[in-house]
């Protein structure tokens, strides 16, 4: 499935804005209860450095995402930053 020059376009729009928004979030990432930034569950525990930490971004992530994540990279499937759920709320 090859895209147009539009659709290649608006994904690099796309990503380029998820790692922005991804990357606000890890700065304001400090212990105490999170949303996990790739599923939007309020999954990530109190203390930060027991959850995982994203392959794919400098963040926390809750356990299940870390464990999806290294499967997903097994596989060379990952999931891209622009469908997580932290890149999903609007600005």
């Amino acid at each position: 499935m090859s895209m147009d020059y539009e659709q290649f376009s608006q994904d690099v729009t796309d990503t380029a804005a998820a790692k922005r928004a991804v990357d606000e979030f890890a700065k304001k990432q400090v212990d105490g209860v999170h949303i996990c930034p790739r599923c939007g569950q309020l999954t990530v525990k109190e203390r930060l450095v027991t959850n995982a930490l994203s392959r794919h971004a400098d963040v926390y992530i809750c356990d299940a995402c870390g464990m999806d994540e290294a499967i997903r990279d097994m596989k060379g499937q990952p999931l891209p930053l622009k469908d997580w759920a932290i890149a999903k709320i609007p600005r």
